[in-house]
């Protein structure tokens, strides 16, 4: 390991705090003083038999992911979907329900907080009324066990029979307004703590690995060694069962089941299968003629189907509405996507004997090998460097001061003991190498028309307001080719903390992507701030601008609302580079 790393990573060292193994006492504690309901499925002693006997049985596990306007809106879907369930027989493992990001928040932090897309839980008879809407087992993993609100949130869940709980891989975003670090993490590993707690009835934690750091890095080979070190924090300083979702970032066939082979091989177990389930990928959707994206999503789910029949990993599959590139899909929409599975799980076999699965098998291996090394790296490096691995309130509070990209260098073995420059990756990722040629096909459409070093002389402020990583990427990468001077302060970025760069950086361009249907409160916020200060500003927005007006229950595109209130929000990044260099202002 080269000594620029640990001694970075001994920068990371958090100051002194509470022993983070009395804390998952606590949460010990607190998970005995109540109970957590079992399964809705008959002749299952728990939901994790269940499973295991799709697995040993080689049936799809289904489930789908909704996160409507409001509760009434969500509770109505899931009747709904039951009604549809009993009238096709496609029976669904679990409902994912997806709260609004506020919920991850404590009451007085919400009311200063943008505006989400999704539905609002304020007490238990909130999370109830998800349980009780049908007999349709919960998951419970955006906003709930690491966020600032987490203890409270992670009891309601469990409460309210969640069966899983997450998402582990959601302690790297950051909340609006919560700053106290030290606090939020003793929180969450109480709430594993209270997880641990439900380990005989078989309750888990759940990760979304794409939502973490594995949606920034290149190589496949990191994005299985980091989930290593995501389990050893969960299961073995904590005591908690572990499980893994992902899938989002990955849209090629043999790396998507390489993946979900490697995880099940170096995590699973006969008595706790680790894997949940595969989301559908989104990066390969058109935006435009979108009927065409049943074409990719059907024979995705048919591979994922052919995959778990012949291994038997208890690999699910939440596939995602043709319509997820460009906004929050409809209930219809959900049913539409699932329907199609479910005809194609019924002619799955005849496909069984056409698949040469050596390939895969092969970079399985490769997978394995490499993910095992990237592990004893980090662990190599941290227990060097001073950061006691033992205590997994340490371990958070270092992981999240850690920069993503670094992550991945610092332990990938190619990069760690300083023989290259940047990752090489044995199986690159495909948003990340997707993301590296929009930007030089945008590049090269720029110069084309005349536009080099257009931008030279130019400061620009660039953030991500949500976690969301690579569109701030794309973004900046296409404005430092115009010779723009690009101040990249991250994702998570509050309105505030945007227009505080760039105010010391003596700037008045500030450019923000956003995701997560809170745009239309964002930008808001950014002007009524611009306002404040009795400054003007030139912002730009960019990413899925959609957001839930007032009565609504479905999103809408509210790009052209940006523009009238004076926010550059055509999402080309084309034209905002013209917006700049025409620009007089001198800044």
């Amino acid at each position: 390991m080269d000594a620029g790393t640990l001694e970075y990573i001994r920068r990371l060292k958090p100051a002194p705090h509470q022993d983070g193994r009395e804390l998952v006492k606590k949460g010990i504690e607190i998970g005995n003083s109540f109970e957590a309901p079992l399964t809705w499925y008959e002749g299952y002693p728990n939901h994790m038999e269940f499973k295991k006997a799709c697995q040993r049985e080689g049936k799809i596990y289904w489930c789908l992911l909704m996160g409507l306007a409001t509760m009434d809106d969500e509770v109505a879907a899931v009747r709904k979907i039951y009604e549809f369930q009993e009238r096709t027989g496609f029976k669904l493992g679990t409902m994912l329900h997806i709260p609004s990001g506020n919920v991850a928040l404590p009451k007085e932090y919400r009311e200063n907080a943008p505006k989400t897309t999704s539905f609002m839980l304020d007490d238990l008879d909130d999370w109830m009324a998800l349980r009780n809407a049908a007999p349709i087992d919960i998951s419970l993993n955006d906003h709930h066990l690491v966020c600032p609100n987490a203890i409270e949130t992670t009891i309601n869940a469990l409460k309210a029979g969640a069966v899983r709980v997450g998402s582990f891989g959601q302690f790297l975003w950051d909340y609006p307004g919560f700053t106290d670090d030290v606090k939020r993490y003793s929180d969450m590993v109480t709430a594993l703590g209270i997880m641990s707690s439900k380990r005989d009835d078989m309750f888990a934690v759940e990760t979304y690995l794409d939502d973490s750091f594995p949606g920034y890095f290149i190589d496949c080979a990191s994005y299985v060694g980091y989930a290593l070190i995501e389990h050893y924090i969960c299961r073995e300083l904590c005591g908690a069962r572990y499980v893994i979702s992902f899938g989002g970032l990955l849209s090629e066939g043999n790396t998507r089941i390489a993946v979900a082979l490697a995880l099940h091989e170096l995590m699973g177990t006969e008595e706790q299968p680790v894997l949940t389930y595969i989301n559908g990928s989104t990066n390969m959707q058109w935006d435009h003629d979108i009927d065409g994206n049943y074409g990719f999503a059907a024979q995705e789910m048919l591979l994922e189907i052919c995959a778990e029949k012949k291994f038997h990993m208890s690999l699910g599959i939440n596939p995602v509405s043709i319509t997820e590139k460009i906004a929050v899909p409809t209930l219809q929409e959900l049913l539409n996507i699932y329907s199609c599975g479910k005809r194609v799980e019924e002619k799955a076999k005849e496909w069984m004997t056409l698949i040469d699965w050596n390939p895969i098998i092969e970079m399985k291996d490769v997978m394995v090998k490499e993910a095992k090394q990237y592990f004893d790296n980090a662990m190599t490096v941290f227990e060097e460097a001073g950061i006691d691995t033992e205590d997994p309130l340490e371990m958070l509070l270092m992981l999240k001061k850690f920069a993503p990209q670094k992550l991945e260098k610092a332990f990938h073995s190619s990069t760690c003991d300083g023989q290259n420059e940047e990752v090489v990756p044995f199986y690159p990722t495909v948003l990340g190498r997707q993301t590296a040629d929009l930007r030089d096909q945008t590049v090269k459409e720029l110069l084309e028309e005349g536009f080099k070093a257009s931008l030279c002389g130019k400061k620009i402020v660039v953030a991500s307001g949500d976690a969301h990583a690579y569109g701030l990427l794309f973004v900046d990468g296409v404005l430092r080719e115009m010779g723009a001077q690009t101040i990249n302060i991250g994702v998570d970025m509050d309105p505030i903390d945007v227009l505080d760069a760039a105010d010391e950086d003596g700037t008045s361009y500030v450019g923000v992507s956003c995701h997560n249907g809170q745009a239309l409160d964002y930008g808001k916020q950014l002007l009524e701030l611009a306002s404040e200060r009795d400054k003007e500003y030139v912002i730009f927005m960019g990413g899925k601008l959609n957001a839930i007006l007032p009565g609504d229950a479905e999103p809408t595109e509210i790009g052209p609302k940006l523009c009238e209130l004076g926010i550059q929000a055509d999402n080309d990044i084309i034209t905002t580079v013209k917006l700049i260099r025409n620009h007089e202002r001198s800044v």
